[in-house]
């Protein structure tokens, strides 16, 4: 069976780093963490005071960054895998369940990764990570793996140098591309892995130069020459729309830039609910969740809803849907939701909330 190394490094405090520690502690045996908080805030501490039985490393102290702790985090646990959550990086239940599931099927992969889940600031489930796709020439061009949600072995990693400690924002792709070109046999699950916060203080939303010159780089050095200048501007376009004010009309943008973009799990970029769409939603909460809420563009009436756990009661008002469960899902158990639009009927996903 595969033993995974974890790092999670921690930068400043997050309100999502305890279910990101929960999310890892779920995942069960054959899982090694680090945490590498370099915070200073004494939230970070207590909560690893409360999961010391667990946790293989702790340091609490300065480092050189987001790189350099990652990969303290590597040196300092046991692992032939490897993976590494932000403070506001979830795994979703069974993640590497998935993956060993996987790799008992096709040892001789190197690299096994998967979809993700975006999450608002509040935890809501506001999509997919509709970039990801399987393994090909386009990585060396596009950002087609949702970090996250990627598991490598570390012999592989190690062979081509590792984790680049001098990258801030570009870290990750710029080792999928090193371990792509090396020969490293990539595999790609549909299924989602992991949840992962964007919200506009996020790295990924960041415009500053640092970022312009990581990506300027990164994307000089490897993708096709025809298609440099296209993706430096897909990146730059992206970000300031996630960066636009007031939200009204950044959701408006967003939803225009993504209007003919991919669809995953029935569920079209733009929030476009198709035949077939799919909501996997999980949490790690304490108490269990008993009633969700579904918000839309527009009255959602023409949609039949149904889900694996069994809804007690459906109430559709306005433009949402109140959901009460049958039966409380409990901390690291996942809640399928299916939606079937009726003919003609068009209506735009905007997010899944827990209701307390």
């Amino acid at each position: 069976m595969p033993q995974f190394a974890f790092s999670v490094p921690v930068g400043s405090w997050h309100p999502f780093l305890a279910a990101s520690l929960a999310s890892l502690r779920a995942q069960g045996p054959g899982v090694s963490v680090a945490l590498l908080d370099a915070s200073g805030d004494p939230r970070v501490r207590a909560l690893a005071d409360l999961n010391d039985d667990w946790l293989a490393y702790r340091r609490h102290g300065a480092d050189g960054g987001q790189s350099d702790a990652i990969i303290e985090g590597w040196q300092n646990v046991s692992g032939d895998w490897l993976g590494w959550l932000n403070a506001d990086d979830i795994l979703m239940p069974g993640a590497l369940d998935n993956v060993r599931a996987r790799l008992a099927q096709d040892p001789s992969l190197d690299v096994v990764y998967g979809h993700s889940n975006i999450i608002d600031e509040t935890g809501a489930m506001t999509g997919y990570h509709f970039n990801v796709e399987p393994p090909g020439p386009r990585l060396l061009q596009a950002g087609i793996i949702s970090q996250p949600s990627c598991f490598f072995r570390r012999s592989v990693c190690d062979g081509v140098g590792g984790v680049n400690p001098d990258l801030h924002y570009v870290m990750d792709w710029d080792l999928w591309i090193r371990m792509y070109k090396a020969g490293a046999k990539f595999d790609f699950l549909d299924a989602p892995l992991s949840m992962v916060l964007w919200a506009e203080d996020t790295k990924t939303a960041s415009l500053n130069r640092r970022r312009r010159s990581e990506l300027q780089d990164i994307i000089n050095r490897h993708a096709p020459s025809k298609a440099r200048s296209g993706t430096f501007r897909a990146f730059i376009v992206h970000a300031a729309a996630d960066r636009m004010w007031p939200p009204s009309l950044r959701d408006k943008l967003r939803r225009r830039l993504r209007r003919s973009g991919p669809t995953v799990f029935g569920l079209r970029a733009d929030g476009l609910v198709q035949p077939g769409t799919t909501l996997f939603l999980a949490h790690y909460d304490a108490e269990p969740k008993i009633s969700l809420r579904l918000e839309f563009d527009r009255s959602p009436a023409g949609i039949d809803v149904s889900g694996t756990h069994g809804f007690a009661a459906l109430d559709t008002s306005g433009s949402s849907v109140e959901i009460a469960l049958s039966q409380g899902l409990p901390a690291g158990e996942t809640l399928v939701v299916n939606l079937a639009p009726s003919s003609g009927h068009e209506v735009h996903f905007l997010r899944a909330a827990w209701q307390a």
